[in-house]
């Protein structure tokens, strides 16, 4: 006998036993009092014979429940009413005795166990794995419209919440005075610096006097001035490396400001002292004036950038926004709340830069230290810690950044679109996805209607129903219908119950009827019979109550600017993810018709309704044109851009690290010959143009 039945009659047994107790003998008319019961079962508790006919008072299960628990006041908490006129916890008088039959107790116990089996949580049973091998079956979880938004890094929310968002106006206004400033300024050091070229390349070449190399008045107070003049042009790169300095960041402002003070420093000993200017190290006071340049430049091209941008934004509220989604960038309806703040984010290079050049501005500072003690030389301490220093502070440092967003920038201002600066482009390139929608790749007028065919019913009933079918799903069609529907003279239909199919239609109900507007391959799902013979890839059928009543057949063009979009992402391995609602749309039509899918990625039905909602916030770039080229332009430049920097910032950095290296080698031994400003220009040339190669030619695309 198996383990259940040894219990069942384990139970039956102790069921005879209580039955047959000998401290009484149940009568047939013998009755089940509550006291009986409780006794029966509650041990020591057991209830003794007590006379019935004298009143008893309440019992309570709790009792001085008042005592223990009480209110604020001090006073006991009322109880709530359990239904019999009596609070929760307290049993009734027994003024009479409460008697029960053995059918009610058994009914009562049997239905607390259901109602306690029904609180629990039911887990589905999964299936039994066999062998190592086997895979568990999945649980089917999809939820429609169920795709959160990407969210940004917590720290980069944080952020953004902390600091408040002033008027575009404000900032467009502060941009403009920034960027002619700077263009002012940037004009004037550049030319002083090629003044201070000049003569230095006559006489590396021996075309110039014997008088300017023995007079000092001629070959090093006038660089004196010059460089103290573009020090002053540039005083705005001294209080931001202070600025910075003071946030415990070390930038590359600082080392060009420090740079310009050791060679101003060194051109004033040289021009003082005998004994250093009889010395073969030439004073690096181009150097530190090109330095100084560039980084005006830098500043200049940044500004200008922003600028652009921000003229953009100033517009008004665009046509569409560009957002991130879990599925890609999105073009959706927004505002332009948040751009200013988002498109002066940090870069990655000033980040990477803030990590990096601390360490090698502690090297320039021991590397010149021990050039100076191995020399033995105290007045050339400033000329060791110059050339540290110009090795060490790489030419293209400044131009990283805002040489290619402001090419870029230049490039989307023309096509009437606007990009957030890094962040905007970094978020971007992350997602590596673009979500396309009907109307991005078969715009207005490029989806028409080549023909009709009714089957057995009226023309305005046929186009009122389809009119109202393709206006409610929103596809790429809708307008097409709504023109025709509006040429004959007809209104939309009530429509209910309107759903979306996986296989490439809708259905829904109208005046009592069941219509579906879908393709071919949709009413064959359903079951509808279809024209033997019938082929019409993109046709869109009519079917009430599964009978066909009309074909519609749609022809879809492709547009010039489509296909030169969809082929842009194709180059820049972007994929395009079709959240489209129309089933005629789909890689197969746009190989057919473009030459190309892109490797397009087409989700089911549910994650394409997700996707293709239409309201979106946090813009990371603004579209004022219409068309899918101003949307991919705006994905392809912001790869572009962000690769551009990243390689610009490697180099940037490993030409700084080189360059450091170079300068305490040279120094450390004295080979003055050999370091001289030509051939260290040479030597920071090479490498800017390495780093900004890519910088230069980010917008040809």
């Amino acid at each position: 006998m198996d383990q259940h039945n040894l219990n069942f009659e384990q139970t039956l047994d102790e069921s005879k036993m209580l039955l047959d107790d000998a401290s009484r003998v149940a009568d047939e008319d013998y009755e089940f009092t509550l006291e009986s019961i409780l006794a029966e079962f509650g041990g020591e508790q057991r209830v003794p014979d007590v006379d019935f006919s004298a009143p008893k008072p309440a019992v309570s299960i709790v009792p001085e429940l008042g005592d223990l628990v009480q209110d604020d006041e001090g006073e006991a908490p009322e109880e709530p009413d359990s239904g019999n006129g009596m609070p929760d916890g307290i049993v009734p008088a027994l003024d009479t005795p409460q008697s029960y039959s053995l059918q009610q107790v058994l009914e009562r116990t049997v239905q607390e166990v259901l109602e306690e089996q029904k609180s629990e949580p039911v887990l589905p049973e999964q299936p039994k794995r066999h062998g190592l091998f086997s895979r568990k079956k999945l649980v089917e979880t999809e939820k429609l419209y169920d795709i959160p938004p990407a969210k940004p890094r917590q720290e980069e929310e944080t952020e953004e919440a902390d600091e408040p968002e002033p008027p575009i106006t404000d900032t467009l206004a502060d941009y403009r005075a920034a960027m002619q400033n700077a263009k002012q300024v940037t004009r004037f050091s550049a030319l002083i610096t090629i003044v201070m070229w000049l003569p230095q390349a006559l006489a590396h070449f021996g075309w110039m006097p014997e008088l300017y190399g023995e007079e000092r008045l001629l070959n090093t107070f006038p660089y004196f001035v010059a460089l103290a003049l573009v020090c002053v042009l540039g005083r705005e790169v001294f209080f931001y490396a202070v600025e910075k300095l003071a946030s415990l960041k070390i930038t590359y402002e600082l080392l060009t400001a420090l740079l310009c003070l050791a060679a101003l420093g060194d051109t004033a000993v040289a021009f003082l002292s005998d004994e250093r200017a009889a010395s073969l190290a030439l004073p690096l006071h181009s150097i530190a004036a090109l330095s100084m340049t560039c980084a005006l430049y830098g500043r200049s091209l940044l500004f200008k950038a922003l600028y652009d941008s921000f003229r953009v934004a100033a517009i008004g509220d665009p046509p569409y926004i560009v957002t991130t989604t879990a599925g890609g960038a999105a073009k959706r309806r927004g505002s332009v709340d948040g751009f200013t703040v988002t498109a002066q984010r940090e870069d990655i290079a000033g980040r990477w830069q803030t990590i990096v050049l601390p360490v090698i501005l502690i090297g320039v500072l021991v590397f010149s230290i021990l050039s100076t003690v191995e020399i033995k030389q105290g007045l050339l301490y400033f000329w060791n810690l110059s050339a540290v220093l110009a090795g060490a502070n790489a030419l293209a440092f400044p131009l990283i950044y805002p040489l290619p967003l402001r090419r870029l920038t230049s490039r989307f201002t023309k096509c009437g679109s606007a990009l957030a600066g890094w962040r905007g482009a970094d978020v971007m390139r992350r997602s590596n996805c673009l979500i396309l929608t009907d109307s991005d790749l078969f715009p207005p007028g490029t989806v028409t209607l080549g023909g009709l065919k009714i089957f057995g019913e009226e023309s305005g009933k046929v186009i009122s129903y389809a009119a109202t079918m393709a206006h409610a799903s929103e596809t790429g069609i809708s307008r097409l219908f709504d023109n025709l529907l509006e040429q004959e003279g007809g209104h939309p239909e009530p429509l209910s119950d309107l759903n979306f199919y996986e296989e490439g239609g809708v259905g829904g109900t109208i005046h009592g009827e069941s219509v579906l507007f879908g393709t071919a391959s949709f009413c064959r799902k359903m079951g509808v019979s279809l024209p033997h013979g019938m082929k019409l890839q993109t046709g869109m059928f009519l079917v009430v109550d599964n009978v066909l009543i009309a074909v519609f057949a749609v022809k879809y063009m492709a547009a010039e600017n489509v296909d030169w979009a969809l082929h842009a992402l194709h180059r820049a391995h972007i994929t395009p993810v079709l959240a489209v609602r129309d089933g005629n749309i789909t890689p197969a039509l746009l190989k057919r018709k473009f030459g190309t899918d892109a490797h397009a990625v087409y989700p089911q039905l549910s994650t394409r309704l997700a996707l293709s909602e239409k309201d979106g916030s946090q813009p990371c770039a603004l579209i004022y044109r219409e068309g899918l080229m101003p949307y991919a332009e705006l994905a392809v430049g912001s790869k572009r851009l962000c690769r551009a920097v990243r390689i610009g910032n490697v180099l940037s950095l490993l030409a700084s690290v080189s360059g450091a290296l170079l300068g305490f080698y040279l120094s450390f031994v004295a080979a003055y010959t050999q370091f001289t400003p030509f051939s260290l220009l040479a030597f920071l040339g090479l490498w800017t143009l390495a780093s900004l190669i890519d910088g230069l030619f980010v917008d040809k695309y």
